[in-house]
């Protein structure tokens, strides 16, 4: 009896995993066989564009490396502004560096979102599934209109402290450094990153992550480990890129879960840190029936404070849930350093590659005084070290594309008509709904139709006179599209320019960048590009430049242990 009733028990079991297996093959198969045929009856088909190497990856492979090969520029010279390369399983995907086209797709943020697959990849490298990073709609937009003081121009003046005090702390590693031993090049991405993320920490949540003074962080390597883990193209990704239901399925790595939940911690004992000094400036201020915390100033000029005393609002259009909370924070600390840090690094190797660029700005530099009374409001005057950041914007931008799915269908115009595979004149780019859509962003930065013929050469001596034509890309900052435009541009360029601007001015002044001319850098993309050397691909992202201090013309010595003298 018991025998028969333990053969019964595992058939019916066998017969539920196989009902199980059979529904979710289902599944996969409907979703795949809806993508073959969204994709075979789009409007993007009708388009020209380079052939496919592969049906699997179609042209991801080669695209992955284009900004070390050149790739978009030679697609833009054989087919125009507007053309359709193709993407996984041979899907046809826009890609156009139309200015018009680009500012329509970039206004209308509703109708061109970015898409599932892009907005999990950056959740699951620690934005979360509700940061400003990767919720769209009206979610994003309260969630933006929350954060927004604390990224005004007069909050993150007030955070130059923090930048001067970082930029000079580093200087002083470097001057140590370089005096032991200066036949070697010293890798300025390691210290960079490790600069910015202590400020991002410091100037936005009040966390010191001491990175540069070398301590261990187990926040900080977390943050290292998921941005030198680059992604490889595999069929996996293929799949859960078009069939969500095998994101499911994801095999985890316990290195990356372990990370996450540090962050998890990290971020609750900051926010409950933040509520406490809150709790107690109000206890100060008013009686408890009289309590508005949406209205009290912060108590430190931080990001933190925004969103804690967003948490503990009384509207809900004001109120941020914890869960959003920490995802802010995760997203923050992931933008604010990585991509500063990545636009000083190339900055650093354009100008250790211009060595004339590299003397002008030092020469601007050192016009200013150490004992300025007025140093900041200087250097926001100081028109070449404006030029030198808006070039390597436009010519090293840290994230090079963008990319949106079309929500509806669609009709997008263009500056330029063109030319579809059967002959017709386009005027107007034909959208279906699911048509996934790339903006170039690098490749518009250097395009020659809009820079002219010295595109591709670092020159701050453009933005004196910049060509007419750049005036069209309406872009966040300066005619280029580094910060995109619109809702979704960058929410904290301000932040970012001011401390690039900053770590330039103390470091140029006493420091002289130069690079082996036998080293070739190519560019790796994970997020952002960062530098590789190309002899030495495998050994990981590295930026070697030789560093030699240099005399300064002042009586303070730029070896001094004061950040506050420079």
């Amino acid at each position: 009896m018991s025998s028969t009733l333990v053969v019964g028990d595992l058939w019916t079991g066998l017969l539920a995993l196989g009902a199980a297996i059979v529904l979710t093959a289902s599944y996969v198969l409907a979703d795949l066989l809806a993508l073959l045929w969204r994709q075979y009856f789009s409007p993007l088909q009708r388009l020209r564009g380079p052939p496919s190497p592969s049906f699997l990856f179609g042209n991801l492979r080669e695209m992955y490396n284009q900004e070390n090969t050149g790739l978009l520029y030679d697609w833009d010279a054989t087919y125009g502004s507007t053309y359709a390369y193709k993407g996984f399983f041979g899907g046809p995907r826009l890609q156009t560096m139309d200015l018009t086209a680009v500012a329509h797709i970039l206004s209308h943020s509703d109708t061109y979102q970015k898409p599932d697959f892009v907005r999990d990849n950056l959740a699951a490298m620690g934005a979360g599934s509700e940061s400003v990073l990767t919720t769209e709609g009206e979610v994003h937009r309260r969630q933006r209109s929350i954060l927004g003081p604390a990224f005004t121009a007069t909050n993150v003046k007030r955070l130059t402290p923090v930048f001067r005090d970082k930029a000079s702390e580093l200087r002083d590693v470097w001057i140590g450094l370089s005096s032991k031993d200066q036949s070697k090049p010293i890798d300025v991405l390691m210290w960079l990153s490790r600069a910015t993320l202590d400020v991002i920490g410091i100037a936005g949540f009040g966390y010191r992550f001491n990175a540069l003074s070398g301590q261990s962080d187990e926040l900080a390597n977390a943050y290292h480990l998921i941005f030198t883990t680059a992604k490889k193209l595999q069929l996996r990704t293929i799949l859960e890129t078009w069939i969500p239901l095998l994101r499911k399925f994801r095999i985890h790595s316990e290195v990356m879960d372990k990370a996450h939940h540090h962050l998890i911690c990290i971020g609750l004992q900051l926010i409950n840190e933040r509520k406490t000094t809150i709790n107690h400036v109000s206890a100060r201020r008013c009686s408890d029936d009289e309590r508005d915390y949406s209205e009290l100033s912060p108590p430190e000029p931080d990001l933190l404070s925004v969103l804690v005393r967003s948490n503990m609002a009384s509207f809900a259009s004001q109120r941020l849930t914890t869960p959003e909370v920490l995802c802010q924070i995760s997203t923050f600390l992931i933008a604010g350093y990585e991509t500063s840090s990545s636009a000083l690094t190339w900055c650093l190797y354009a100008l250790a590659s211009a060595p004339q660029c590299q003397n002008s700005l030092r020469e601007a530099i050192r016009t200013i005084p150490l004992d300025s009374p007025t140093p900041d409001e200087d250097i926001s005057k100081l028109e070449y070290l404006d030029w030198v950041v808006r070039e390597t914007l436009r010519f090293h931008a840290p994230v090079t594309w963008t990319m949106r799915v079309a929500m509806e269908d669609d009709e997008i115009p263009v500056q330029q008509p063109f030319w579809d595979k059967y002959g017709e004149l386009n005027w107007t780019i034909k959208i279906a709904k699911h048509d996934i859509i790339t903006i170039p962003i690098q490749a518009i930065n250097k395009s020659y139709s809009i820079w002219g013929q010295d595109a591709h050469i670092f020159r701050p001596e453009r933005w004196k006179n910049p060509p007419e034509s750049s005036k069209a890309i309406q872009g966040l900052y300066s005619n280029i599209l580094t910060f995109l435009s619109g809702n979704r541009g960058c929410i904290g360029y301000r932040f970012a320019l001011a401390e690039i601007k900053m770590f330039l001015f103390t470091l140029i002044r006493d420091l002289e960048f130069t690079v082996e001319p036998a080293v070739i850098i190519e560019k790796t993309f994970n997020v952002v590009a960062r530098p590789v050397e190309k002899s030495r691909y495998n050994s990981g992202n590295k930026m070697p430049l030789f560093i030699r201090p240099i005399p300064s013309i002042s009586a303070s010595s730029s070896r001094t242990n004061d950040p506050n003298e420079t």
